[in-house]
């Protein structure tokens, strides 16, 4: 496996209509912000609310994504229990791999980009537990404004904005917050613990490279031509999407097996390496990731479910000439129910084999 990180994409370009405005070069390196999961859980395991002040500078932002969404058309935020320290919180994460994955360049042109990531990240109020809930990229639904098409489209057309509008509308949860992220940022942070931890039951080859069979430390290059693969996989972007999880676990194993949790000064190099790599909403800055982080500091990994929204059968089919993935809205509708009453243990225990398996191909 060969290749070099290349260097930070123009993340404005991805996140705002408006054309983007110079940033001064000395605030890039120093922002603190959350990426994805493996951020939330590595500021939060690993570094005292007094620590990550200390190296918290200006957060970077993707702007207010909620502003523009009609009041009447937001739902109802869910009620915390009188004996939780806090409410749950849904944020939903925007993935973009910056170099095609697949060929599939349009996906990332100027003025049409399109989430090739898009899940809900829900955090239980008493923080003990997550839920990581990926959306097929491809899934045929409706789009404010737009009729039905595929849910990255949302993104494309209207922003973050109209992407939690989207997601929103499917799920029946209100969005609390955004996070956005680059693999090739991710693929540093893993550089950063040393490696990752991935188990591959078979050698995969294709246009990517070949992602050999058996268990091994990954490299962040290595690991991001383990997510690219796709084309020469049984189930397609849905083995990718499993990958995508699993790497996301990795880096989390990693964190509690390389001693980040009893260790605040390399945890905070790791929220450094991070912060150049993702955006949040206006609302999520310093003073409330400090908060968050110290409120989570007791979660667990293994309180950390991955999993995919429910498929209908047939999951795929054609729409015009468009590939697309078919949503199970009757089989997701107790899934979002559960976090939306904040008792995903309830539905996880009622449906066991929904989450991401210990073998991912």
């Amino acid at each position: 496996m060969n290749g070099v990180l290349g260097p930070r994409p123009d993340l404005d370009d991805l996140f705002e209509s408006r054309p983007p405005t110079p940033k001064p070069r000395g605030r890039t390196r120093g922002r603190v912000m959350v990426m994805l999961m493996a951020l939330v859980l590595v500021v939060t395991g690993a570094v005292t609310a007094v620590q990550l002040a200390r190296s918290a500078t200006t957060v970077q932002h993707l702007g207010d994504p909620f502003a523009a969404i009609p009041a009447a058309d937001r739902p109802t935020a869910a009620p915390s229990a009188p004996s939780a320290p806090a409410s749950p919180m849904n944020i939903l994460v925007i993935g973009s791999d910056s170099r095609a994955s697949d060929g599939d360049t349009d996906d990332w042109t100027r003025g049409g980009q399109r989430s090739d990531v898009l899940a809900v990240l829900h955090l239980s109020a008493d923080r003990t537990n997550a839920q990581f809930i990926s959306i097929p990229r491809d899934s045929w639904v409706p789009v404010p404004g737009y009729g039905t098409t595929k849910i990255n489209a949302a993104y494309s057309y209207g922003g973050a904005p109209l992407a939690v509008h989207t997601v929103e509308q499917l799920t029946g949860l209100r969005i609390d917050h955004v996070v956005a992220i680059d693999f090739v940022g991710f693929a540093h942070i893993t550089d950063a613990l040393g490696g990752v931890d991935i188990c591959v039951p078979q050698t995969v080859t294709d246009g990517i490279g070949t992602v050999p069979a058996g268990c091994s430390t990954m490299t962040g290059e290595q690991a991001l031509e383990y997510v690219r693969q796709r084309k020469t996989l049984p189930s397609g972007d849905f083995d990718r999407m499993h990958r995508q999880q699993n790497w996301i676990r990795a880096v989390l194993k990693g964190v509690a097996g390389k001693g980040l949790l009893q260790d605040p000064i390399r945890a905070a190099s790791v929220v450094r390496e991070v912060a150049a790599w993702v955006r949040t909403d206006d609302g999520l800055g310093d003073t409330q990731l400090v908060s968050l982080a110290w409120d989570m500091r007791g979660l667990q990994r293994d309180k950390v479910a991955f999993l995919t929204a429910p498929l209908a059968n047939p999951a795929t089919g054609r729409e015009g000439s468009a590939s697309v993935v078919y949503l199970d809205q009757a089989a997701g509708a107790p899934l979002w129910a559960s976090l939306k009453d904040d008792d995903a243990a309830t539905w996880l225990a009622q449906n066991p084999a929904a989450a991401l398996g210990d073998t991912v191909r």
